[in-house]
């Protein structure tokens, strides 16, 4: 996971300040001071998350254009090897020396092995055939070329590096491409897969004890966060959009009488399988007759709850899910890291932000739940609380850091030994001992690109805030 977590605010530190203030409240439920300072460290850790989404997603633009300039590079490459091939067979063909154009072709293959491990093959007429592992990507006089292709896939781009003359993939494990390729897919992706999940989770299960509790005053009309995609596909379908799994179960929606304080509890039953969105209205509806309490689905798929004039709503006791999954009475907004907030309308009137689970003055209930959420093992992250979750991935990419460290150190000093030996021999021995030194000292030049990408990419997760 990528963390900058180090100084007063990262990651780990916006949460726990975030349920500092919750502690906090619950201590003094009704301060109004205390309402406001949880509402701003729920943005600051909200836009903590959003930033370092945006940073993965620079690591991830930054990772693509290196690719790109590496594998145009390197396409290049092939062509000028190919060639060179021409030209030393036409020469020494001719009985003549190819010398330069040999120490060209030499040159050439040093750049390409710092991109990818490449194996050469010697043909008789003085022509070098180029293998990206059992893959020809030079055959004589003819480049096969290579091309970075970007699809998407499951949500995500992904990126497959292709011969150009029969548009089958090639397997890049080292050098600076394959170190791009690998850090790519088993870092900076699966780096953002864990922030979005962090931050899902977070969204979902704060929303989850705030959706049944009440502030110190109600709505006048409340309206869905989450909108479905069908109003008339049951909630519980694959295609409804909901964002959220809901449940077989109800919740409680209480009317309140501003003036008079009186008061009327109803239950709503949700059977996810079978009711639509607009099968869960009309049970509002006929729940809540007499009341004056209207529900209605707008164009965008939400849902919004209207009390009368001079009444109040306010929910609770939800075993279906059904607040949290529709946004109805929730404190974030969003899905992921990408667009997590706090809900718009609670900035707006922060005495909507719930502290207990009924309108008793004084009531903690909601706040002391948010407290326990902090150690909560949830199910959903193999019984790991948000902050050990967090954590672990703090520790893995540490972990990846140290190890990559050490690898990138050893494969240069063999790298080292192996460009002294070659500086020993170049241009004077080309018995089979020479010839093999060259072949491993290419082989470590991509060994050791590869090694030194995946540091520099690792060091930029560490230093990322």
């Amino acid at each position: 996971m990528l963390q900058g977590e180090l100084g007063d605010s990262d990651i780990s530190s916006e949460l726990s300040a975030f349920f500092n203030s919750w502690s906090e409240l619950a201590n003094n439920p009704g301060d109004s001071g205390m309402r406001s300072l949880v509402l701003q460290q729920g943005e600051s850790l909200a836009g903590g998350l959003r930033q370092l989404r945006e940073d993965y997603n620079v690591l991830r633009e930054e990772a693509d254009r290196g690719l790109a300039v590496s594998v145009e590079r390197a396409d290049a490459i092939l062509d000028q090897i190919a060639e060179l091939n021409v030209r030393i067979a036409e020469t020494e063909g001719g009985a003549g020396q190819a010398n330069t154009l040999r120490d060209q072709r030499d040159t050439l293959i040093d750049e390409l092995s710092e991109m990818m491990d490449v194996t050469t093959i010697d043909q008789a007429n003085g022509a070098v055939d180029v293998l990206v592992g059992s893959m020809p990507v030079v055959i004589a006089g003819e480049s096969r070329g290579i091309t970075m292709r970007t699809e998407a896939k499951d949500g995500e781009m992904e990126v497959t590096i292709r011969v150009k003359a029969d548009g089958s993939d090639l397997d890049v494990s080292s050098g600076a491409i394959g170190g791009l390729l690998r850090q790519r897919a088993e870092t900076i992706e699966p780096a953002i897969e864990q922030i979005d999940t962090f931050a899902r989770e977070l969204i979902y299960q704060v929303n989850r004890i705030h959706s049944q509790g009440q502030g110190s005053s109600g709505w006048s009309t409340a309206t869905g966060q989450y909108g479905v995609e069908d109003p008339t596909v049951a909630l519980g379908a694959l295609g409804s959009g909901v964002p959220f799994p809901i449940e077989n179960g109800s919740f409680f929606i209480t009317v309140t009488n501003v003036a008079t304080g009186t008061d009327s509890t109803h239950m709503i039953q949700v059977d996810p399988s079978s009711m639509s969105l607009n099968d869960l209205r009309v049970e509002i509806t006929t729940a809540l007759a007499g009341t004056g309490v209207t529900a209605s689905v707008g164009a965008d798929g939400r849902l919004t709850i209207d009390a009368p004039e001079g009444s109040e709503l306010s929910f609770g006791e939800d075993t279906s899910g059904a607040l949290a999954s529709l946004g109805l009475n929730t404190f974030f907004q969003g899905t992921s890291a990408v667009d997590i907030a706090v809900n718009e309308s609670l900035s707006g009137q922060p005495a909507l932000l719930a502290t207990g689970g009924d309108s008793i003055e004084g009531s903690n209930a909601t706040a002391l739940a948010m407290v326990q959420l902090r150690e909560m093992g949830l199910e959903s992250l193999a019984g790991r609380s948000l902050q050990e979750f967090w954590q672990a991935g703090v520790n893995d990419l540490a972990v990846r850091t140290d190890a990559a460290n050490t690898r990138l150190q050893g494969a240069s000093l063999v790298r080292e030994s192996l460009d002294a030996q070659n500086a020993s021999v170049s241009g004077v021995s080309l018995d089979e001992e020479a010839i093999d030194l060259l072949s491993y000292q290419r082989q470590f030049q991509a060994a050791a690109r590869y090694l030194s990408v995946i540091d520099e990419t690792l060091q930029s997760l560490l230093s990322i805030v």
